[in-house]
C-alpha cells in the first residue's frame, strides 16, 4: 500500500504511536520475508521492539507476550529455511494445505468483490491505495495491518499537533469492528490447525489479542 506513513519509531510514551509500531512490526512478521526483516527476527531486535511498544500501549498483553509469546519469536534457522517455512505455511499448499492470510477466505466468501470494494473505500477515504506492482488484494492481512498502522500514526500526529483525532479514532473502531478484529480469530484458528512453525503461530496469537485489546481501548476513548 503506498502513501502509508513511514514506520513510526517508538519515542516517549505515547499509546497511539506505540500501537502504530506494533501494527507495523506484526505486518513485517506476517508478510513475505526479506533479508532486513529476517535479520531483526533472528537477532532479537524484533521481539525487543514489540515488547517496548506493547509495554506502553497494552501493558496487560505485554506481560503475556513476555512470558508466553516472545519465546517463539526468536529464529534460529537460516533465511532460506525461513522463506521456505513461509511459503509452505501460507502459499504453496505443500506438503499440507496452507493457511490463508486473506479476509475474503475466512469471511465474505460468497461476495468477496463487495468486501474488496468496501476495503478499497476505507483506504481511499484516507488517500491510500494498494501498490499495483505488489499485485496484492485489499483484503490481505498485511494491507489491513498497515492501514491500522497508518491510522494510529495519524492519530498520534493529530494529538501532538493539538488537532482533533476523532476521525482517525472512529475509522479505527469501524475498521476493527467490521474487518480486522472480526476475522483475526478465524485466521488464528486456521494457522493453529495448519502451520507448524512456532513463529507464525505465535504471531497469529499476538495479532488476535492485540487487535481485540485495541478495539476495546478505542471504544473507551471515543465513548462508544
Amino acid at each position: 500500500m503506498n502513501s502509508v506513513a513511514d514506520e513510526a519509531v517508538v519515542e516517549g510514551f505515547d499509546r497511539s504511536l506505540c500501537r502504530s509500531r506494533v501494527y507495523a512490526l506484526i505486518a513485517s512478521g506476517l508478510g513475505f520475508p526479506d533479508h532486513d526483516s529476517y535479520n531483526k527476527f533472528s537477532d532479537g531486535s524484533f521481539v525487543a521492539e514489540l515488547q517496548l511498544a506493547l509495554d506502553v500501549c497494552t501493558p496487560d498483553l505485554a506481560e503475556e507476550f513476555r512470558e508466553h509469546i516472545a519465546p517463539d519469536l526468536n529464529l534460529t534457522c537460516s533465511y532460506e529455511e525461513f522463506e521456505a517455512l513461509f511459503l509452505s505455511s501460507f502459499e504453496t499448499n505443500m506438503p499440507t494445505p496452507s493457511a490463508a492470510l486473506n479476509e475474503g477466505v475466512h469471511a465474505y466468501q460468497s461476495n468477496r468483490p463487495a468486501l474488496l470494494l468496501e476495503l478499497k473505500g476505507f483506504y481511499r477515504n484516507f488517500g491510500l491505495q494498494m501498490e499495483t506492482a505488489a499485485n496484492e488484494l485489499e483484503d490481505t492481512l498485511t494491507a489491513e495491518l498497515e492501514f491500522m498502522h497508518f491510522l494510529s500514526a495519524k492519530q498520534w500526529q493529530a494529538e501532538t499537533e493539538g488537532l482533533s483525532a476523532e476521525a482517525y479514532q472512529l475509522a479505527q473502531r469501524d475498521f476493527l469492528e467490521r474487518h480486522l478484529a472480526a476475522w483475526a480469530p478465524l485466521m488464528r484458528a486456521d494457522i493453529a490447525a495448519k502451520v507448524t512453525a512456532p513463529f507464525f503461530v505465535a504471531l497469529a496469537e499476538l495479532t488476535e489479542r492485540f487487535v481485540a485489546a485495541h478495539l476495546e481501548q478505542v471504544r473507551q476513548e471515543i465513548g462508544s
